[in-house]
């Protein structure tokens, strides 16, 4: 049961789409909303920051530094007002913090008593901005402890829920996720699997599957993982994509973007938990 929802903030348009999505979930659940928005002590740090000090002839760690902190604090708190806004309008609790250090720990940590992170993804920013941008959101979903949800929507929406299957542990953990969410949110459930010997892996995940009371359709594919698991959820019309953090999905095309699913017309739709 989700009743503590991590929201990280930065100021950003993927992150207020993030926010949304919580504050909309949280009151789906009525759950508890944790806000944080970190410092990332790694831009204080940084040589070119210390390049400009040493030109003009300023201290390095005396001005620059803490002038960048107060604009990035600045931004963080005005982030988390917006959360607090967006909170008061759904109805939901919620509690705010500001950290500073690197960025995907100090995520990880944080959500460490709660059940869910939320995170939003861009959708109009450049492959070469995404991988800059969603290497915090891979980071954080490579060592979370609990599901990370990833969307680039601002809100659950209908449709199925693709969950994606290879037979390692952090799929069987998915797959779990996936059948208590269809469950629950009584949506229909697509099990996918991509190899080229699929059905040692179908006959594996159907026996855990049909002990649940719920609809659910079998779909294999070949080639690439990524590709095929986003070009599938494009095809059943599903808007949710459970998948393990590790394994042999690639996860970086499913939160960041394969090909196929920029060009997919579900691609701004489809949010994606992913468990460890």
């Amino acid at each position: 049961m989700i009743k503590r929802i991590l929201v990280p903030v930065n100021g950003g348009e993927a992150a207020a789409r993030g926010v949304r999505y919580a504050a909309a979930l949280a009151a789906r659940y009525k759950a508890h909303i944790i806000g944080l928005s970190v410092i990332d002590v790694r831009l204080l740090e940084n040589p070119f920051v210390r390049d400009i000090a040493t030109g003009t002839g300023t201290p390095p760690f005396l001005n620059y530094p803490d002038g960048i902190a107060a604009v990035l604090e600045e931004r963080g708190r005005a982030a988390l007002e917006t959360l607090q806004s967006e909170c008061g309008t759904a109805g939901v609790t919620c509690e705010t913090s500001v950290a500073t250090g690197v960025v995907p720990l100090e995520i990880v940590e944080r959500a460490e008593l709660a059940d869910l992170i939320v995170m939003g993804r861009t959708t109009r920013h450049g492959e070469r901005m995404e991988e800059f941008a969603g290497s915090t959101t891979e980071s954080v979903a490579r060592h979370a402890t609990v599901p990370v949800l990833v969307t680039a929507a601002d809100g659950p929406g209908g449709g199925g829920c693709l969950a994606a299957y290879d037979g390692s542990p952090h799929a069987r953990n998915a797959l779990r996720t996936a059948v208590e969410v269809a469950a629950e949110w009584q949506k229909p459930l697509h099990l996918l699997v991509v190899s080229d010997t699929p059905q040692p892996l179908l006959d594996e995940a159907r026996g855990y599957v049909q002990s649940h009371n719920i609809a659910v359709e079998y779909k294999t594919r070949t080639g690439k993982p990524g590709g095929q698991i986003a070009a599938c959820a494009a095809d059943c019309g599903a808007t949710l994509i459970v998948m393990g953090a590790f394994g042999h999905t690639k996860l970086r095309e499913l939160v960041l973007g394969s090909t196929t699913a920029h060009t997919s017309p579900a691609r701004n739709r489809v949010w994606t938990m992913a468990t460890k």
